[in-house]
């Protein structure tokens, strides 16, 4: 009996069975519908006997160069659900839903994707509800918005004037970016330099380019690997200075089966501590969700 496709059926013999001595039957019919409904899910996934994970590309310190922390975390939970990883490598597209849309539900128009599961994906409320083709879960991660400095060039920021007048680095079209342009009426804009990655301005800053790189922290932890000489401190701006957004795994809205193991796969590698232990070996201080 397939109760994903008949569930009418499942219904109709739990009426039956409603009196007290037919409450065994009645747990036999729950428990065969759950497990039709999980095989039924999770079919495609186990005969391929891999997990298909969409990873952004030029993403260090999680996701470069085929390595990074989210690459160890979906092998992990790949393996947790007796998997092989394969990783669906794609660049960013304009905005999220373009990401979601061509990873996630749909698929690129171009026939590429979609994946099993997206990782790296911001957990937020209101952006959930935006989006009702996708199940998001599974936090892992908190993320931020921070500086890193040269401490000689910038010895002291207590304020956002301290970077008058010196080149910042940000990676171009992001809410950093946009903040830095218009902050204390786009003083800062002249001396503000754009690059294709926050890498980028991260090596251009450990080159004597720049003086300072604002950017998520986790990319610049990953970046400078504690090097002293560039501090990493909150953005001291009210749009990003407490600005955080947990980070998670999203499925097709339909897939709530693996999205299940997933999130339990995901407990236990927390629980475990695995996920700090994983972060901790590419330079990012985890921050717990």
């Amino acid at each position: 009996m397939n109760c994903r496709e008949d569930d009418s059926v499942c219904r109709r013999v739990l009426w039956r069975a409603g009196s007290a001595g037919a409450l065994w039957l009645a747990g036999m019919v729950l428990a065969a519908c759950a497990f039709a409904q999980a095989a039924t899910t999770m079919a495609p996934t186990q005969q391929r006997g891999i997990l298909k994970v969409g990873l952004y590309k030029n993403f260090a310190p999680f996701s470069d160069n085929g390595k990074g922390a989210d690459v160890d975390i979906a092998e992990a939970l790949a393996a947790r659900l007796g998997l092989k990883l394969s990783a669906l490598w794609f660049d960013a597209d304009e905005n999220m839903e373009d990401d979601l849309r061509n990873m996630v539900w749909k698929g690129h128009y171009l026939g590429y994707g979609p994946a099993d599961v997206m990782i790296h994906v911001p957990i937020d409320r209101e952006y959930m509800a935006k989006n009702d083709k996708v199940s998001f879960f599974a936090p892992y991660h908190r993320e931020r918005y921070g500086i890193a400095r040269n401490l000689e060039r910038i010895p002291t920021l207590e304020t956002l004037a301290a970077l008058e007048g010196k080149q910042v680095g940000v990676e171009g079209d992001t809410l950093g970016a946009t903040v830095l342009l218009a902050a204390d009426g786009g003083r800062y804009r002249e001396t503000l330099k754009f690059y294709k990655t926050a890498a980028e301005a991260v090596a251009a800053l450990k080159a004597g380019e720049l003086a300072a790189v604002l950017a998520q922290q986790g990319e610049l932890e990953g970046g400078l690997a504690g090097d002293a000489r560039f501090p990493i401190e909150p953005v001291p701006a009210p749009p990003l200075h407490s600005r955080q957004w947990p980070l998670g795994l999203a499925v097709k809205a339909q897939n709530a089966v693996l999205a299940t193991a997933l999130q339990q796969a995901m407990n236990e590698l927390l629980a475990e501590g695995a996920i700090g232990r994983i972060m901790a070996r590419h330079g990012v201080a985890h921050r717990r969700p």
